[in-house]
């Protein structure tokens, strides 16, 4: 009996050495998708700091009154519904900031940068619009920068088997497939796969990096594209118009009339859109102001507990509530 215990036992022990090793594999394979996301996560440290530099920057460049901005036509087209200064929210870094390479562009030569719309059908647009909502970076950009990056988009399409990104090359792009899958792979491994709807290689335009890994086409594709340099003038302009306006919209408050210029730059710089929807309720009459509107688009309704139910005071773009909130 001894022997075929002894053949059990070498059994289970190939048994358990198969296990282990496929245990082996499993660790390797999750290390190598630690390394990249640290590595994303050293990239996204270093964006934060040039970011950093750029929003100092571009305040030093608002302060000088140059008006540069303000002859740059939006093409996103529209107006936030509505703007707010918080007294607790503390200042944030704008989202235009997102931006790389904060030296590539001057802001006095925005003007000089073309930007090519693209032709695309309901179906791609919706589709882009998405990919971009649903996207970790670029979700944080505001509306109207969105569509402009829609709209700058150009239609590139490959052959199965096609390399999109090279691991190692220097990136310029960034991608959204419409139709077709890739396969992304780093040092000959395989990552993941992507269809439709997806966005990728967008740290290309964000931040001054060589591709991290791999894309290739699966099968025929198509794409749409932009390249950082479009990017970062979309982001600049849409940047320094939306500071320009935001300055004239506080300028035109008679509490805010007899401030010097830079702290109205500095006010600009703390203003934040919010978005409401028809019958929603922005300020409780009672509850505790902490915040200043300017209406920028649509209308808002004023209205007293103890004033007569017809009584009611109708505001509309330029108008604006809440500024006894800001003194206390």
């Amino acid at each position: 009996m001894a022997a075929p215990k002894r053949a059990d036992g070498v059994g289970v022990l190939r048994d358990l050495q198969v296990a282990l090793q496929l245990k082996i594999d499993e660790l390797m394979e999750r290390d190598a998708l630690i390394d990249e996301l640290e590595l994303e996560l050293d990239a996204k440290e270093l964006l934060i700091r040039h970011l950093q530099a750029e929003l100092d920057r571009e305040r030093t460049f608002a302060s000088c009154g140059d008006n540069t901005a303000a002859e740059v036509p939006n093409k996103a087209g529209g107006e936030p519904p509505m703007m707010r200064v918080s007294l607790d929210e503390p200042q944030r870094t704008k989202r235009q900031a997102i931006s790389a390479e904060p030296t590539a562009l001057d802001p006095a030569q925005l003007t000089d940068v073309t930007l090519t719309s693209y032709c695309k059908t309901k179906e791609s647009s919706e589709l882009i619009q998405r990919a971009l909502m649903d996207n970790d970076f670029m979700k944080h950009l505001e509306h109207g920068q969105i569509l402009t990056i829609l709209d700058c988009m150009r239609p590139t399409s490959l052959e199965r088997g096609c390399c999109v990104i090279q691991e190692g090359d220097d990136g310029s792009s960034v991608y959204v497939l419409e139709e077709g899958m890739v396969e992304v792979t780093k040092e000959g491994k395989k990552l993941c796969t992507i269809g439709p709807g997806k966005v990728f290689g967008e740290l290309a335009i964000l931040y001054n990096c060589t591709r991290t890994a791999t894309v290739t086409a699966l099968t025929d594709i198509k794409l749409w594209a932009i390249d950082r340099q479009g990017f970062q003038t979309i982001m600049m302009r849409t940047g320094l118009i939306k500071h320009s306006q935001y300055t004239d919209f506080l300028r035109s408050v008679p509490s805010f009339q007899a401030l010097p210029e830079d702290i109205l730059s500095k006010l600009a710089d703390v203003l934040e859109e919010t978005h409401y929807t028809d019958g929603d309720y922005i300020i409780r009459q009672g509850a505790t102001g902490d915040t200043f509107f300017i209406i920028s688009e649509g209308q808002v309704t004023v209205s007293q507990q103890s004033a007569p139910s017809d009584e009611k005071v109708m505001l509309s773009k330029g108008d604006w509530f809440g500024e006894q909130a800001l003194k206390g």
